[in-house]
């Protein structure tokens, strides 16, 4: 597969999408990258939706033990973020309880540019002073165009 060059004349920007194509568009990145049974939440044509419940996507990853090759099947929720700005806090505060409810093995916040600073130390005092059952992850906009190398049909979307 060709490599795909990104030109920073042209920087990297989900800013022209709205928030149900950045949603769409992880989908789609989350079925590239070899998650299945990825389901997209939405639930409604609205632009926003309430009815996803605290989560934008539910998916599963395979992993293969190294030594007796088992299956381990991790549920993740991902919520997706579509910010021109920093994501405050407040607007992750519903995946995070959906997840304390639900216990899946990890949660993902994809944001379309970045998590403020704010929303980064909520995160890290919410995993100190609960202790979640619960890895979470969030991926930014350096870590979308990192991962999204060598996907030229993903990048031709945004």
């Amino acid at each position: 597969m060709q490599q795909l060059e990104i030109n920073y004349e042209n920087k990297f920007s989900f800013d022209h999408l709205n928030s149900t194509q950045f949603e769409e568009f992880c989908f789609e990145l989350l079925e590239c990258l070899g998650f299945r049974n990825v389901n997209w939440r939405k639930g409604t044509g609205h632009a926003s939706s309430p009815s996803d419940q605290g989560r934008d996507i539910e998916c599963e990853r395979v992993l293969e033990d190294v030594v007796d090759g088992e299956l381990i099947i991790e549920k993740w929720f991902v919520e997706c973020k579509h910010y021109k700005t920093g994501v405050p806090p407040e607007k992750i505060q519903g995946v995070l309880s959906w997840a304390t409810s639900k216990r899946p093995d990890r949660v993902l916040i994809i944001a379309s540019n970045f998590l403020s600073n704010q929303c980064k130390n909520s995160l890290d005092d919410y995993v100190r002073e609960n202790r979640p059952p619960f890895k979470i992850k969030y991926w930014e906009k350096k870590d979308l165009e990192k991962v999204t190398q060598g996907h030229s049909l993903l990048l031709k979307k945004i």
